[in-house]
């Protein structure tokens, strides 16, 4: 197949194979339908990265952007071949297998896939890669962001979503959000709370085995959406769920920090590449293979500059996922278990809150208009002044890391606090109300609803 434009020609055999199968092939171009910049990034990226780098020297080609290009044509190197096996040996054969290996270990088969066996040497042996002492005070320094800047992450991950090219794509044509979204969205709020815990370091926590459940689901999904979209798409945009786009999944445990430097409370350089261990082994558990892993918190700082530049557009399925993920259902689903009197403010102000707290934040960062964009066509489009909302959290934004300031300057600090981020309680306190949550509704969380996905039936085209 051609592809548009002055490219050579790109042929098939010659971009479509595992990395790790194939190390010295020659690196692949990115894949046409990636190559721009898009400019509803910028802003951010000025915003985030621009006291610490060149944000657009840094995007010029180089062995990191060549590198990253490269992957944008990679599924998960090691859960691909669980997905083989899965097809191979059947789905439920598969998963009993899967699991018994996740939470007893690969020891306990009698005849193990060798795929399980590669993916689970990997997972067994990940926490000796990392310096998890560093790793860990990287995670007490995430933990330590302000409520502003943490606010303000959990709506870049809406706008994420909704306005990522494959991101959008891939979410808006599995359907989840529409078409199961309380169990869909009680999931990925867990799996995100997990991840802040101090247990995600351990091999045999739920948290650490919950991620990888997680990651198998895109595996299954990534291998389904190819499969639907076929090889026309692939030459296109590479793979649906790329290896390079996981890198992003672990970037949050840096973020938060990063929005508070930019607003005044100064980060070390130790305390960047303390946070730089930890976003690491998040991105690794994620499925970022060794070869994307930066060397310093500066080289993460330019490959989340590259990789976010190379966001693209949304899909055509921005208005629709916009509308489901920010449905008064999800807000009345994820606050089920609060007091009578917290659902009914909730329920009566549902649309203020989400255009608020989960639209308006984000804005911050990445501008009123780019949300004015997210918005458009969805019932946020109108009634709500996102100029006005994005002006007001920036205010408190900028208030609440003026008082954190203040906090990080006393010579002493709060033992309760000090005691809660080390234990992970304010996360363990919301996994236990979803948990509650879903035990009231009957929702399984087994992150296993993609297991027959791999055919591609039912995803949309």
């Amino acid at each position: 197949m051609t592809v548009t434009g002055e490219r050579p020609e790109i042929l098939l055999e010659d971009v479509d194979f595992n990395r790790r199968d194939h190390p010295d092939r020659p690196l692949r171009p990115i894949p046409p339908g990636r190559d721009h910049f898009a400019p509803q990034w910028r802003h951010m990226r000025e915003v985030m990265f621009g006291e610490w780098i060149d944000i657009d020297k840094e995007v010029e080609p180089s062995e990191l952007t060549r590198l990253r290009d490269d992957y944008f044509w990679q599924r998960d190197e090691l859960m691909i071949g669980v997905v083989d096996a899965f097809e191979r040996i059947g789905h439920e054969t598969g998963r009993a297998l899967f699991e018994q290996a996740l939470t007893r270990g690969i020891d306990t088969l009698d005849d193990p896939p060798q795929e399980f066996v590669d993916l689970f040497a990997h997972l067994d042996g990940l926490a000796g890669e990392f310096d998890l002492v560093a790793a860990e005070r990287g995670r007490m320094l995430a933990m330590s962001s302000t409520m502003a800047a943490t606010t303000i992450i959990r709506g870049w991950a809406l706008y994420e979503t909704a306005m990522t090219g494959d991101i959008s794509a891939a979410t808006g044509a599995t359907g989840r959000f529409a078409d199961d979204g309380p169990r869909r969205n009680i999931e990925t709020a867990r799996v995100f709370a997990e991840f802040t815990l101090p247990d995600i370091f351990d091999r045999q926590s739920e948290a650490f085995q919950d991620v990888v459940r997680v990651r198998l689901m895109h595996s299954l999904a990534s291998r389904g959406l190819r499969r639907k979209w076929g090889d026309a798409l692939y030459l296109k945009f590479g793979e649906p769920i790329p290896v390079t786009s996981l890198l992003g999944f672990g970037s949050g445990m840096l973020l938060g920090r990063l929005v508070d430097h930019a607003f005044g409370r100064t980060l070390t350089r130790q305390q960047l590449e303390d946070l730089a261990e930890y976003s690491s082994y998040s991105g690794q558990l994620w499925g970022a293979p060794k070869q994307l892993r930066s060397p310093d918190g500066v080289e993460l700082i330019k490959s989340l500059n590259y990789v976010l530049a190379r966001g693209g557009n949304p899909s055509p399925w921005r208005a629709e996922l916009v509308d489901a993920i920010a449905s008064r259902e999800h807000l009345e689903v994820l606050t089920d278990a609060l007091p009578d009197w917290v659902r009914s403010v909730v329920s009566r102000y549902a649309d203020q809150i989400t255009a608020t707290i989960a639209m308006a934040s984000a804005g911050v960062v990445f501008g009123y208009e780019q949300i004015d964009a997210m918005v458009a066509d969805t019932r946020f489009a109108k009634g709500f002044n996102f100029e006005r909302r994005v002006r007001h959290f920036a205010r408190f934004t900028k208030l609440n890391v003026r008082l954190a300031i203040v906090v990080d300057r006393l010579p002493f600090s709060n033992p309760i606090r000090e005691r809660r981020k080390k234990t992970g309680a304010a996360a363990r306190e919301r996994i236990a109300m979803l948990n509650k949550v879903a035990a009231g509704r009957q929702i399984p969380l087994t992150y296993t609803h993609h297991d027959r996905s791999t055919s591609g039936e039912g995803f949309t085209g």
